[in-house]
């Protein structure tokens, strides 16, 4: 594995994407099986009850909880049978200090300023709202989420200073360009030696894996939060080209129905955004 972890809002998601397109290699976001995870963790508090006992007890369970999850996220890279292929895997339960026996050169940490960090909960909560037609979490809920997510960015720093560990700063106003470099540069060991996806239909089987998880994980997140809209969210190319980062904007119906005949999706020369 190839490890992109760090705070929440610093811009893993996109990175690790732009980084699987241009590698020719899988990406796997721990959060897009979260619900599956859930099903198979011992029962535990709810985030709302977490956040209630204050931020340190919240950072505690988040931590305990993604540890964890380590080998269920293994679990889920063994069953896409990828031979000496390492996933991209991404997310904030990947914390340094889980890191023991990944090689230098194959993780690094992204830490958003605290502005930043505000920045994107603040629009992913309007976006849910949005969604939803009406308040779904309600603003002293981030402030506590924030809280929590200060803390957890500090244990990072911490722990990656005391294992050698890098890590890239994410300022409030992003040079995004210059910390895909820097990500690229740290990363630099593991892209150089790592075995590629072959083009075709290895490729495309991988690609439609990681969409068929973006779209189921996009029904249980609409189910769970409540909401009255399906999301819409961009669904990566499954053509099997070398390279290819075309996507496609649509729902989880929409992809359904889009690859319902067992095609692969081409997203090239697709509409930016088809709602269907």
């Amino acid at each position: 594995m190839l490890w992109v972890g760090g705070a929440q809002g610093a811009g893993k998601t996109t990175l690790s994407w732009q980084l699987s397109r241009a590698n020719d290699l899988p990406l796997h976001s721990i959060d897009l099986w979260a619900y599956d995870h859930l099903a198979r963790l011992p029962a535990d508090d709810s985030l709302g009850e977490q956040l209630a006992r204050g931020p340190e007890a919240a950072a505690d369970a988040f931590e305990a909880t993604s540890r964890l999850r380590l080998d269920l996220v293994l679990g889920d890279i063994v069953a896409r049978d990828l031979g000496k292929v390492p996933a991209i895997v991404e997310g904030p339960q990947l914390m340094p200090g889980f890191a023991g026996q990944l090689p230098p050169g194959w993780g690094i940490w992204l830490v958003p300023d605290p502005a930043r960090a505000r920045l994107v909960r603040q629009e992913r909560l309007a976006k849910e709202e949005a969604l939803a037609s009406g308040p779904v979490t309600g603003r002293s809920r981030v402030d506590r989420l924030l809280q929590r997510d200060a803390l957890l960015a500090g244990r990072i720093r911490a722990g990656a200073a005391l294992s050698g560990r890098p890590v890239i700063e994410v300022p409030p106003v992003p040079d995004w360009p210059a910390i895909a470099a820097a990500a690229e540069s740290a990363l630099a060991p593991a892209l150089r030696s790592a075995p590629r996806l072959t083009p075709g239909s290895e490729l495309s089987l991988q690609r439609r894996h990681e969409n068929m998880a973006a779209s189921r994980q996009g029904r249980l997140w609409m189910r769970a939060a409540g909401l009255t809209v399906m999301p819409s969210y961009p669904f990566g190319c499954e053509c099997g080209t070398s390279g290819c980062r075309a996507t496609w904007m649509t729902t989880p119906d929409g992809y359904a129905a889009r690859t319902a005949s067992g095609r692969p999706l081409t997203a090239h020369g697709t509409p930016v955004e088809d709602a269907s």
